[in-house]
C-alpha cells in the first residue's frame, strides 16, 4: 500500500489567509499579498492541488476592492455635502 501525499501550495494559502486579515482594514496590504498568492496558485495548480489557496485569493481581493469602494464613496459623500454647506452659507450671507 502506497500512501499519496498530496502537495499543497502552502505559500498561497498563507498568502490568502493574510490577505482576507487585512482586507477590511488595509487594502494596500491585501492588494499586494493576494495578488502574489494569486499568481503563485495559479503557476502551481498544474503541479499541486492548490484550489483553496486560489480561492482564498479572489475572496481577499473582493474583499479588499468592496473596501476600497465603500471609502472612495463615503470620501465623495463627505466633499460633496461639505461643499453644499459652504454654498448654503454663501447664499445665505448675500
Amino acid at each position: 500500500m502506497e500512501i499519496e501525499k498530496k502537495k499543497t501550495c502552502a505559500s498561497g494559502v498563507v498568502l490568502g489567509i493574510i490577505g482576507i486579515v487585512f482586507a477590511l482594514f488595509i487594502p494596500a496590504v491585501s492588494y499586494s499579498c493576494s495578488i502574489t498568492g494569486l499568481a503563485v496558485s495559479v503557476k502551481k495548480s498544474k503541479t499541486h492541488k492548490s484550489s483553496a489557496a486560489i480561492a482564498l485569493n479572489i475572496v481577499a481581493i473582493s474583499i479588499a476592492a468592496i473596501n476600497s469602494i465603500c471609502g472612495i464613496l463615503m470620501t465623495l459623500k463627505m466633499f460633496h455635502s461639505d461643499k453644499n454647506e459652504k454654498n448654503i452659507k454663501m447664499t445665505e450671507k448675500q
